[in-house]
């Protein structure tokens, strides 16, 4: 974060690296805030912020998914054992009990057996899947984002970056500290 007031942003500035907002940058000179980007350009003058709130959150929805997907994966993971050697165990059931007279009926719900005991066995693939993606929303729940929020007189602007980043916080502090400055 440039703190330079010779700079051509003024007082102070900070470039969006990440989020729905990179590419773009706040610049605080001394009556307003600017955001610019590729292709917007926004200037708030300082009277007319009412607050500034800075807060790291973490993704509680997305932690909450990441547990239940974890613990669907687990069971399925977990089921698929006694699944397939059931589904195995009633074919071989079906074979030894069979009649000529219902050879097909048997050689249908052998089949219709094994198919399921496969089935069985993809399971813990299944489960691999289904918990890796719990893991990923895991990460993303607890790597959570920054956000500054300005309440202007009827709206709220939010500018939002990935994970806890220590400048903005620090760029927050600064233009607090700008619109506390009495007005002259």
């Amino acid at each position: 974060m440039a703190m330079n007031p010779d700079d051509r942003f003024g007082y102070a500035h900070f470039d969006f690296r990440s989020g729905p907002m990179r590419g773009s940058s706040l610049a605080l000179s001394s009556d307003a805030l600017m955001h610019r980007g590729r292709s917007r350009l926004e200037t708030v003058p300082l009277p007319a912020i009412a607050a500034v709130r800075i807060a790291f959150e973490r993704d509680i929805h997305k932690i909450g998914w990441a547990i239940v997907l974890l613990i669907v994966a687990y069971a399925v993971s977990a089921a698929s054992g006694p699944l397939a050697g059931l589904a195995e165990s009633l074919a071989t059931r079906v074979r030894g009990d069979g009649a000529a007279s219902v050879q097909d009926i048997a050689s249908i719900m052998i089949a219709t057996f094994h198919g399921l005991g496969a089935a069985a066995r993809m399971l813990p693939s299944f489960a691999k899947v289904i918990g890796a993606i719990g893991v990923v929303m895991l990460a993303i729940g607890l790597w959570g984002q920054t956000t500054l929020t300005l309440t202007l007189s009827a709206i709220e602007r939010h500018y939002v970056v990935r994970g806890r980043n220590r400048r903005l916080f620090d760029f927050a502090e600064v233009l607090s500290e700008r619109i506390a400055e009495p007005r002259s």
